[in-house]
């Protein structure tokens, strides 16, 4: 039992290690961006997501040995049952459509458009605090909560605020996610650049 305690400690420690280089914030900053620009360009942006999703690898691993593994060395975590996260990803996010669905239809006696995009943000902000609570259950890291508290109750301030186009309350909260990760983003990608300098190989005797 105490190895297989030891062996989670220490993949929560990989984890934590490799989620340190701002990486995961930049990218929601810049999936965020070309969501609320799709808003004003009449979906223009909307294309570039598969392929932004289809070569999300490939730009992980890229930016990770130019930037990460240099630093930290290469660090291999155990990949997990996609078709269990899959399971879980839809049932979470099923339940709160219900949730949210059925909140709209309390409050107003009916479901409209108009009211679904008033409350969208408060989805939003929630499903992404599930998957930040996700991320810190592999992770250790207590910066999700930081996000977690700001994602939710951005979500709830911008569904509070009322705006005379409904669509324009959810286009600012998805534009603030975006700032505000890419400027998470930008402190951590350099504070870990400070705080795990370049590895210096050893040289040959």
């Amino acid at each position: 039992m105490s190895d297989k305690i030891d062996l989670s400690k220490m993949e929560q420690r990989a984890n934590r290690l490799l989620s340190q280089d701002g990486l995961m914030e930049i990218l929601l900053s810049a999936i965020f961006f070309v969501s609320s620009a799709s808003f004003t360009t009449k979906g223009a942006f909307v294309p570039f997501l598969p392929l932004y999703i289809i070569f999300m690898k490939d730009i992980v691993e890229a930016f990770r040995k130019r930037f990460t593994y240099p630093r930290i060395g290469y660090v291999k975590v155990p990949d997990e049952e996609s078709s269990d996260v899959g399971r879980g990803i839809l049932t979470y996010v099923g339940v709160l459509m219900l949730v949210l669905v059925g909140g709209v239809y309390l409050a107003y006696g009916g479901i409209t458009a108009s009211a679904m995009y008033r409350w969208m943000p408060v989805g939003i902000g929630l499903f992404l605090s599930g998957a930040f609570q996700y991320n810190f259950s592999k992770t250790g890291d207590m910066v999700n909560w930081l996000y977690i508290v700001t994602v939710v109750l951005g979500g709830i301030s911008f569904s509070l605020r009322g705006f005379a186009d409904v669509k324009e309350g959810l286009q600012l909260y998805i534009l603030f996610i975006s700032v505000f990760f890419f400027i998470a983003g930008v402190i951590r990608f350099f504070a870990f650049r400070r705080n795990h300098p370049v590895l210096e190989e050893p040289e040959d005797e």
